[in-house]
């Protein structure tokens, strides 16, 4: 009986593993009685320093592994932000990262290379500090 690699690794690429991970200030206090945001729609993802008196509670990093943009990345942010109470988010930075190789081999019964697969690519990312007003 042979395992196949091809539809494992299918798998793994079709389910893409994009992730929006919020570091909390030491301060940080989830549940905020002068939060007056109604709904998702309401958080603010700005791209420059906010004009009013604001307060950083963590910083906020999305790996993007689905190639996706970031008019398809902003609702999911901002619905991430209103569970957590947060106003807004002000968006610093946009890079790439390196990550690190796959490399996949399948061999016949007699120990010779029959299929081979390599994978190298950079990783964009997005950062920004999670902020409430004062």
């Amino acid at each position: 009986m042979r395992f196949k690699f091809y539809g494992f690794l299918c798998i793994c690429f079709v389910w893409g593993c994009s992730s929006v991970d919020f570091i909390p200030e030491p301060d940080f206090r989830p549940n905020d009685h002068r939060y007056k945001v109604q709904t998702w729609q309401e958080v603010e993802i700005l791209r420059e320093r906010p004009k009013k008196l604001f307060k950083i509670v963590g910083e906020i990093i999305i790996r993007n592994t689905e190639d996706l943009t970031w008019e398809e990345y902003e609702p999911r942010l901002k619905k991430d932000m209103f569970q957590r109470k947060i106003d807004g988010v002000w968006m610093t930075e946009k890079n790439q990262t390196m990550i690190d190789n796959v490399s996949v081999q399948t061999m016949d019964q007699r120990g010779r290379t029959t299929n081979s697969y390599l994978q190298q690519s950079n990783l964009p990312y997005w950062k920004g500090y999670a902020f409430r007003y004062k």
